[in-house]
């Protein structure tokens, strides 16, 4: 049951993920137009951006975060670089009967 809500979850996240980085890349092409323009009109286009586009584009990638995030602890992983690791997998860094000082 677990892994079947780890992957519906999954799916939700590479989703929004790809959504939020492709509407973050389709707001180049008014930016790239309005330097073009320039004047008042490339203004009101970044304003537009700004204030009307940009905050649903963050709403989209915070959801995917946070589902993200919810996955990784159904899925009981470690929230540290190595990842999952269990305790018969660590091996020693020293071997028995070697020494480590320099003779």
């Amino acid at each position: 049951m677990r892994e079947k809500i780890v992957n519906v979850l999954n799916k939700i996240y590479g989703v929004l993920i790809a959504v939020s980085l492709f509407a973050s890349i389709l707001s180049l092409i008014p930016f790239a137009i309005a330097l073009i323009i320039g004047g008042n009109t490339a203004e009101l286009i970044c304003k537009f951006i700004y204030n009307d586009y940009y905050p649903y584009v963050i709403v989209c990638a915070s959801a995917a975060v946070i589902i993200g995030l919810i996955t990784m602890y159904i899925n009981k992983h470690d929230f540290s670089v190595g990842g999952k690791k269990k305790k018969e997998e660590i091996k020693p860094t020293v071997q028995e009967g070697t020494s480590n000082e320099n003779n």
